[in-house]
């Protein structure tokens, strides 16, 4: 496949550096390029960019104004692209493209290869093959070096979004969340805790702390011996499944797992990937990240459980949302119109009352207007 780049930051470079390792893809440009490969086409003109011939596929990266808009015109033409995460502070970009993987059958994939490892192939096992009513919990430990850039300082906007989703791939669709952190306030940079409450009974906390070491401990909980997935956050070196604790009589055991290519696994969960079949990680499972990392913000800002409910992006469900907000204001327009002629009418004008003639037939035409959902394609 021919890859454009957006962006030039370090995940971008890495990105590029990866390319270059796979003799089947090849890096056509960057967008706006790169110091360090000089011989590869770059330039500030992301129309140029996309317009690029024989262009495949697109990775998403960049300040998030550009992440943004270089996945939604990715998106609208079909194009496939790998969004590296997260798209931006908010869910907003997954939604923009959502509607477009509906209408074109456009293919994004997240940028989220912790699930594609083959450990937690092994954790998932023993979790589905726990002891009965044992309280089956998934338990992921970070620790997270200082980032040169202070807006990837944020836990909760910037490091959370990412780890997010192997825990959800565990546990399934989390249905609330309770986050506590340091220093107070909706933005910790010191520590970072958040309670998740799974399906099926399944418990899920994510303990993330600032430190040296960038290591990270994915471990399941579920009656039997614990076990435990130990790598570095990026997956550049190898990694090891731990069995038991200290407080095991058994011991504790360690399988070597050695050195995984997680980019790798990502460009292949593209090249695999359909328009019939959303891939894992798919664009549900960024958007999922995204709305559950936005979850515990508010959770603290609140101090609360915050209780979370779903719902597809879809045109029939953007137009019930417009047809609500259509109705609210027709409300209270009919409201308003009523005062207005009564007011009308006490100070003497009394032709004002056949004014509130035009309520009924705007009000058949807004019934009228709901069997346009009929019409619209599934």
């Amino acid at each position: 496949m021919n890859i454009l780049i957006l962006g030039d930051g370090p995940e971008e470079l890495a990105w590029a550096y990866a390319l270059r390792e796979h003799p089947q893809h090849r890096l056509a440009a960057a967008c706006p390029g790169f110091k360090s490969m000089p011989d590869v086409p770059g330039g500030n003109d992301l129309d140029a960019a996309l317009a690029i011939n024989g262009l495949d596929a697109v990775i998403c990266g960049g300040d998030p104004a550009l992440r943004s808009e270089g996945l939604r015109r990715a998106a609208s033409t079909g194009m496939r692209a790998i969004a590296l995460h997260p798209p931006g502070p908010n869910a907003d970009p997954y939604y923009q493209v959502a509607l477009s993987r509906q209408e074109n059958g456009a293919i994004v994939v997240p940028d989220l290869p912790a699930r594609l490892h083959p450990g937690v192939a092994t954790l998932e096992k023993a979790l589905n093959e726990g002891k009965p009513n044992a309280n089956r919990t998934v338990r992921y430990e970070l620790e997270v070096g200082p980032d040169p850039d202070p807006s990837r300082g944020d836990l909760v906007g910037w490091v959370l979004p990412r780890v997010l989703d192997v825990v959800r791939a565990l546990i399934g669709e989390i249905q609330a969340v309770t986050a506590t952190g340091i220093p107070a306030g909706d933005h910790p940079t010191d520590s970072l805790v958040v309670q998740l409450r799974g399906a099926g009974g399944l418990q899920g906390e994510i303990r993330i702390s600032a430190g040296p070491n960038e290591r990270a401990s994915l471990s399941v909980s579920s009656g039997a011996s614990p076990l435990a997935l130990d790598h570095d956050l990026d997956f550049r070196g190898p990694s090891r499944l731990i069995r038991g604790s200290f407080h095991d009589p058994h011991g504790v055991s360690a399988i070597e797992l050695g050195t995984w290519d997680a980019k790798s696994a990502i460009l292949r969960v593209l090249e695999d990937a359909s328009p019939d079949h959303e891939p894992s990680p798919g664009l549900t499972d960024g958007t999922r990240a995204m709305e559950v990392a936005e979850a515990a913000a508010r959770s603290l800002r609140r101090g609360r459980t915050i209780d979370l409910y779903y719902e597809e992006m879809s045109e029939v469900g953007n137009f019930k949302s417009v047809m609500t907000s259509v109705g609210c204001g027709l409300l209270l327009g009919t409201m308003f119109l009523m005062f207005a002629v009564a007011a009308a009418k006490s100070l003497g004008l009394d032709w004002a009352v056949y004014v509130a003639w035009i309520i009924p037939p705007v009000l058949v035409l807004f019934i009228l207007f709901q069997f346009l959902r009929y019409a619209i394609k599934t």
